[in-house]
């Protein structure tokens, strides 16, 4: 199963992109988008690590798990029926690696430390975004034996 399209529009800002008063997806779990949600917003991350986007991006904010719908997910009922599953403990580590990863790369940004950011996009980064992938395979399989 693959988990990722490239039908969204990569040049979303991350206060677009995370905004807590954006609509809700059609599906009351849409775990393929919550994927490229996160896929898209690495992506544009990706751009300010390299230097493309010069737009402003504040560490404490990125670092906030719970902005995003899946951190919502994660910490409210939504995937109640899976908090004794690995897959959900894997999803609830890597999700907040992520977060915390992407603020980590906004300090050395903002720092100027061009090379420090880039060496944890392409590592931890990269990986927590893997992780956060995998986890929802795993639940996806399991929501679909309920």
């Amino acid at each position: 199963m693959q988990l990722i399209s490239t039908g969204h529009d990569v040049k979303k800002s991350y206060f677009r992109f995370y905004s807590p008063t954006k609509a809700a997806p059609r599906e009351p779990l849409n775990l393929i988008a919550a994927a490229e949600q996160h896929v898209l917003w690495k992506l544009q991350l990706g751009h300010h690590v390299h230097g493309r986007t010069k737009e402003a991006l504040e560490a404490s904010a990125i670092g906030q798990d719970g902005v995003c719908q899946l951190g919502a997910w994660i910490h409210g009922h939504a995937l109640q029926d899976f908090r004794d599953t690995t897959a959900y403990r894997e999803l609830q580590f890597a999700h907040t690696l992520f977060h915390d990863f992407g603020a980590a790369i906004v300090e050395k940004i903002n720092d100027g430390d061009q090379h420090g950011a880039i060496e944890i996009y392409k590592n931890e980064y990269s990986l927590a975004m893997q992780h956060i992938i995998q986890s929802l395979t795993k639940i996806n399989r399991l929501m679909r034996e309920i």
